[in-house]
């Protein structure tokens, strides 16, 4: 007995093309799902801390953060080239 065909594409492309292949979209929050759990936690909490902080207080609290990431960056640096 001879074999049947098992798959074919034929009319596929043409098929996916009618309607146009389209990019996904992104979506607009990034999803938590495989995150550490404590950290997910931790950043709804600093979040919440920050909607209750006056324009002067966040003013001065990204600041502050701006300096600790200069901090950062620098030892990075030091610790690449030593």
């Amino acid at each position: 007995m001879a074999k049947s065909k098992n798959h074919t594409g034929h009319n596929q492309i043409y098929k996916n093309h009618r309607n146009g292949i389209k990019k996904t979209r992104r979506p607009r929050k990034m999803s938590m799902a495989g995150m550490n759990c404590r950290f997910v936690r931790n950043q709804a909490f600093a979040n919440r801390g920050m909607t209750k902080l006056t324009a002067e207080e966040k003013a001065e609290k990204l600041a502050a953060q701006k300096e600790a990431q200069k901090k950062v960056d620098e030892k990075r640096k030091a610790e690449r080239q030593g």
